[in-house]
């Protein structure tokens, strides 16, 4: 395979991972928006009932479409995410006939060595990368422990994560709830980091 080849094979993979990003994005602001439109039927109908246990269950279905789903939906885009950036950096790994996992085998921490010594990305102090690797963190919690930062086997890393997230993080009654905000950092960075990768590697 020629050099044209090469070049034309890595920009269609990073456009591929980087429409697949999008598409997760997409796919959580068009459940907000249904969300939405079902919060506001909702009010239409609080506005014209009079009987009282109708509207109990109708405030009811309210709260959890503008609590509980909502929560759930930020939890689970973010999980998507996560999973989308593990498939790509396996890809990467396996475009290099790399077989090693390095020293973390249940974390992105596997990929950091491939980045550094076959790509050329130094990802010690790397700010993206450190965020990348914190979502980590976050994601384990979410996996393992129910969100529950108490009984998560990293509680104290997901305390100082949660400390300097900027709003990104918070913890109710002891478990953790992601942000838009978060999402957005998130995606960003996935795609910033595909963007770099993309870079390095073209012929």
């Amino acid at each position: 395979m020629n050099n044209s080849q090469d070049e034309f094979g890595n920009k269609l993979f990073s456009w591929a991972n980087k429409n697949n990003l999008q598409l997760i994005v997409q796919f959580h602001n068009e459940q907000r928006r249904l969300m939405r439109n079902q919060i506001v039927t909702i009010n239409k109908k609080l506005d014209a009932c009079n009987d009282k246990d109708e509207r109990r269950e109708l405030l009811y279905a309210k709260t959890v479409y503008t609590n509980t789903f909502d929560k759930m939906l930020c939890t689970n885009t973010f999980l998507m995410m996560y999973s989308h950036l593990e498939e790509f950096l396996y890809h990467v790994r396996k475009s290099f006939g790399r077989k090693q996992v390095g020293n973390d085998p249940g974390s992105v921490k596997r990929f950091k060595e491939l980045i550094k010594n076959v790509i050329g990305l130094d990802l010690n102090k790397d700010r993206e990368w450190e965020f990348i690797c914190d979502c980590g963190k976050v994601r384990n919690c979410l996996l393992h422990a129910n969100g529950r930062v108490s009984i998560s086997t990293d509680k104290n890393d997901l305390e100082r994560i949660i400390n300097k997230s900027c709003d990104g993080l918070s913890v109710k009654l002891d478990r953790i709830e992601l942000s838009g905000k978060l999402l957005d950092k998130f995606s960003n960075t996935i795609e910033s980091l595909i963007k770099r990768i993309e870079t390095t590697t073209s012929p």
